[in-house]
C-alpha cells in the first residue's frame, strides 16, 4: 500500500515538473533562432458551454495547450518513472 502511494505521488510530481519545466524552456527558446521549434505549440479543447437552470448557472469548458518541449519532457518523465524502483 505504502509503495503504491509513493509511486503514484512520484508519477504526479514527475509529470507536473515536466509540464512546468517544458513551459519555461519553450518560452525561453522562442527568442533563439535555432531552438525556436521547442516553443511551437498547439492547443485543443472544448469551447465554454453555459447551462442556465434559472437559479443556477453552470459553465463547462476545457482548453489544453502543449508545446514541443513539454511533450519531450513528458515522455522523458514517463520513461524515467518506469526505470525508478522504490524500496520499501
Amino acid at each position: 500500500m505504502k509503495k503504491t502511494l509513493i509511486r503514484s505521488l512520484l508519477l504526479i510530481v514527475l509529470l507536473l515538473l515536466a509540464v512546468v519545466l517544458g513551459s519555461v524552456i519553450g518560452s525561453a527558446a522562442q527568442g533563439t533562432s535555432f531552438l525556436s521549434w521547442l516553443g511551437m505549440s498547439t492547443g485543443f479543447g472544448l469551447e465554454p458551454v453555459t447551462l442556465d437552470l434559472a437559479i443556477l448557472q453552470l459553465t463547462f469548458g476545457l482548453s489544453i495547450r502543449v508545446n514541443v518541449a513539454q511533450a519531450i519532457l513528458l515522455l522523458a518523465a514517463i520513461l524515467g518513472y518506469t526505470r525508478i524502483h522504490v524500496k520499501e
